[in-house]
């Protein structure tokens, strides 16, 4: 709302006043002048954001649910690639099959440290890993990923080497495929297919215990 005060005293005219050239004088003090006070309206408006979270069931990190990342991750790594693979996505992924490597030897110790409850011994976990080829592979690779060299014997009996990474337009897959060779002893293994016998090597495994 506008005010209309009288320039010298302040006391109040009408509004109207404003409005004309004829001002008569200030009834206070005669002065004739006027001040008019604009008032803005100011309108705040508020937005309020919502933020929604979403916690899921299972907060542990048990064998139940890393077994459940093994299988979810296992179609991720042997799904082709629709376009050629470039260098950088090569080496991304290698990188994602190493990582793979060092999660599904690592199911161990989720099972070692879940043992009693499950009707096993640590060793029971350990011999499997000893005694199945694929999962003594496997174990191989994850440390020599991890530590950059075995600190102890090869678990396979011989240390295995990455001899060549690429990216192979495989028509029977549909797509563009990761190609790694991995030299063990006198064989040429193909990563891939290493990943895939340690899925199937678990599942066995836990099938033989009675856990699925």
């Amino acid at each position: 709302m506008d005010t209309v005060t009288c320039s010298k005293c302040g006391t109040p005219r009408p509004p109207e006043l404003a409005q004309g050239f004829e001002r008569p004088p200030c009834p206070q003090c005669g002065e004739t002048s006027l001040t008019i006070s604009i008032s803005l309206n100011e309108t705040l408006s508020i937005s309020s954001y919502a933020s929604a979270e979403l916690i899921p069931g299972n907060q542990s990190r048990d064998w139940n649910q890393r077994w459940k990342l093994i299988q979810d991750e296992i179609p991720i790594i042997l799904q082709p690639h629709t376009t050629p693979m470039s260098g950088d996505l090569i080496h991304t992924s290698l990188q994602r099959l190493l990582s793979f490597f060092i999660l599904s030897y690592h199911l161990k110790d989720a099972l070692k440290g879940a043992a009693p409850g499950l009707g096993l011994k640590p060793s029971d976990v350990e011999s499997a890993i000893t005694n199945d080829a694929r999962l003594a592979l496997l174990a191989d690779l994850a440390n020599l990923d991890k530590h950059m060299k075995l600190t102890k014997a090869p678990r396979s009996g011989t240390v295995p080497s990455i001899e060549k990474i690429s990216g192979v337009d495989d028509q029977a897959s549909g797509g563009w495929m990761l190609s790694v060779q991995i030299k063990h002893g006198a064989s040429t293994l193909d990563g891939l297919n290493i990943a895939k016998d340690a899925v199937n090597a678990w599942q066995q495994w836990l099938k033989t215990w009675g856990l699925i």
